[in-house]
């Protein structure tokens, strides 16, 4: 049996850590230098992600129902 060497390493520094303690955007710098205007404030996006969520649950339980199953993204 022949033993094949590394074919692939990763550098370790570009690794991030699987837990982030705290996450802040600050969109100041894309508003001033871009203009750029967010689309959704914090209530529109809650809303639209739940919606988003309600979708994707209706449509594992019609393709249960119908005998398809479907793969769990969130376990």
């Amino acid at each position: 049996m022949t033993q094949i060497g590394e074919v692939l390493a990763v550098d370790p520094r570009y690794f991030r850590p699987t837990e982030v303690e705290l996450l802040i955007g600050d969109a100041t710098k894309a508003r001033t230098k871009l203009g750029w205007i967010p689309e959704y404030d914090l209530a529109a996006l809650v809303k639209d992600m739940m919606q988003s969520n309600l979708h994707l649950m209706t449509k594992g339980v019609y393709l249960k129902e119908g005998g398809y199953t479907m793969e769990n993204y969130y376990e």
